[in-house]
């Protein structure tokens, strides 16, 4: 059983997504007033479409955090190693003693290059999609809840990167 001691030399690594307007991707269920959630009869609203915004990345230990890192472009195999984990992720995980690396999985990470690059970290296994797991999703999601109203992905960048 792991204890506090354990989970503060974990370092979570995400992503995530800061949009204009408010597709927040929270899933909403419209009932009637005093009326049990029931999930088969309700409606389930999602937003589908592609919502201008921006891809944003981030490693979080118990008492810090690293350079947030603004993606402009979907990252995959060899570019993810490149432009996050050697020059971000990777630092900041050897800058913490006994450090444990938790991935979440994401796509970009499934890659083989990807999987050689965190081999040289101490790992904590993670199920796959399972971000209701992840204390990070909550950080996440006061974060989202601090950026003001911006009318521009330009603006949207600046209010991100003040965060």
């Amino acid at each position: 059983m792991w204890n506090l001691t354990d989970w503060q030399k974990v370092v979570f690594s995400d992503q995530t997504r800061f949009v204009l307007g408010t597709d927040d991707n929270r899933v909403r269920v419209w009932r009637r007033p005093g009326e049990l959630y029931n999930p088969p009869p309700h409606s389930v609203l999602r937003h589908t479409a592609n919502t201008a915004g921006v891809m944003v990345s981030r490693a979080t230990g118990y008492d810090s955090w690293s350079t947030l890192i603004v993606m402009h472009r979907a990252l995959k195999g060899q570019r993810y190693v490149d432009d996050i984990l050697r020059p971000h992720v990777g630092p900041f995980v050897n800058g913490l003693p006994e450090a444990i690396l938790q991935q979440d999985n994401a796509l970009p990470l499934t890659a083989r290059v990807a999987q050689d690059f965190v081999r040289h970290f101490q790992t904590l296994p993670w199920p796959v999609r399972s971000p209701d797991l992840s204390p990070v999703e909550h950080v996440w999601d006061q974060r989202k809840r601090q950026i003001p109203s911006c009318h521009s992905v330009h603006d949207l960048e600046l209010a991100v990167q003040d965060l």
